[in-house]
């Protein structure tokens, strides 16, 4: 009888709750406090900038209309993602702002549940386990943040996860997610590093086609709209580059403490990243089972990044999370450190810059999950954690 009763009643209770959803959003996003710190904005006003002939990376035109959405800006909110990029948000743009606010919203919620759910599908050991990536997912303080700024990192994440789980078996359909990295590829720079350098050792040729097919097709796209298009990516560069910006990075720390004239010194955290990659796989072939390490020291030696970056660690996070039956000491101080870190970064409202610790912070926490045996899919100590699971599921559901 009461399942008889939720069959009937569950379409019209998500219909109405979807609808409830859609009407606290726009009025939500709507709001001066909101639109005053929402980064869609430059998004909606580079997709319709594209379409109408316009120069996405010109910051008078992107300015104009930034403030035509409602956003009281006196210098306009840039967009420095690469051309390739601008197909994705052609659809937003020829919306009405509000409506393409909402539909970008939602577009971030199912990312995100995607992502949680394949991160479940591939770590899980029981039924119980299974919900760990969606409660990390939507608790996790920078992906909120993301949600709530309207990111497109969160865009991200499911082309990480895709990636991981698509390559034993599928290496073109795992290029075809990596292209999702390439929203902002400073984030991820060694685990695409170590998806070509896989697909290369195990003569996987597949993996470079689909994330050429990606990045030629969304690039002669771009072209297509708007032929000008990568000399004036390059033109912004030149003319109006982000040297200024007090990143949350070791970077940024570095330039504020020894002088932010010095730009080079945004780039020795990624330089000494790459150096110990190379260093790492001159001694071991790189391997699936090592991207969760190499997506959260990415993140911590980025060059350029903000807090809500980190939502991509969620994919570093949830292989070696804590599911011990029995906890034990450890177990509780990585589940305090977990809460200590998410709640500071959730609470909190410093100046950004202030942050700079937070990649660190995560990779060190991973780290020590890691050492501690935390995941149930690995031997204590290992370089593996749970993703080995991950790839040997992505390759049994690959063979269906």
């Amino acid at each position: 009888m009461l399942h008889t009763i939720y069959r009937i009643i569950r379409w019209p209770l998500l219909i109405a709750a979807s609808v409830l959803l859609i009407v606290l959003a726009r009025r939500v996003f709507m709001m001066p406090s909101v639109l005053h710190y929402d980064d869609f904005v430059e998004y909606w006003a580079a997709g319709r900038l594209i379409i109408t002939g316009g120069n996405p990376y010109d910051p008078e035109q992107i300015l104009r209309l930034e403030r035509a959405a409602g956003r009281p800006v006196e210098e306009a909110v840039m967009l420095w993602n690469p051309p390739w990029v601008l197909p994705l948000l052609v659809p937003f743009g020829l919306l009405p702002y509000p409506i393409a606010r909402i539909l970008w919203f939602l577009l971030h919620l199912i990312a995100l549940a995607w992502g949680a759910d394949r991160l479940g599908r591939m770590e899980a050991k029981s039924a119980a386990s299974r919900w760990l990536p969606w409660i990390i997912a939507f608790t996790f303080a920078p992906a909120l943040e993301a949600v709530k700024a309207g990111q497109i990192t969160s865009f991200m994440l499911p082309g990480l996860v895709g990636a991981m789980s698509a390559f034993p078996r599928h290496p073109f359909r795992a290029g075809l997610w990596s292209a999702l990295l390439l929203l902002k590829p400073h984030l991820a720079y060694l685990v695409l590093l170590t998806l070509l350098a896989e697909s290369i050792r195990q003569r996987r040729p597949g993996f470079l086609l689909g994330l050429g097919v990606a990045l030629t097709g969304a690039s002669a796209l771009a072209a297509l709209l708007n032929p000008m298009v990568f000399a004036q990516y390059l033109h912004a560069w030149r003319m109006y580059p982000p040297s200024e910006w007090a990143t949350p990075t070791l970077g940024g720390i570095l330039r504020l403490l020894l002088g932010p004239q010095r730009v080079a010194l945004q780039f020795v955290p990624p330089l000494i990243g790459l150096g110990f990659w190379l260093h790492r796989i001159r001694h071991r072939p790189p391997s699936l089972p090592e991207l969760p390490m190499w997506t959260m020291l990415s993140l911590a030696t980025a060059a350029y990044g903000w807090t809500f970056d980190l939502t991509l660690a969620i994919a570093g996070l949830v292989p070696v999370f804590p599911r011990r039956p029995s906890p034990s000491l450890r177990w509780f101080g990585l589940i305090l450190a977990y809460g200590l870190l998410n709640g500071i970064l959730m609470f909190t409202s410093l100046p950004q810059i202030f942050y700079f610790w937070a990649g660190p912070a995560w990779l060190a926490w991973f780290l020590a999950a890691q050492g501690a045996g935390a995941s149930p899919a690995s031997p204590r100590g290992s370089d593996a954690g749970g993703i080995a699971h991950a790839a040997r599921q992505g390759a049994a559901e690959g063979s269906r």
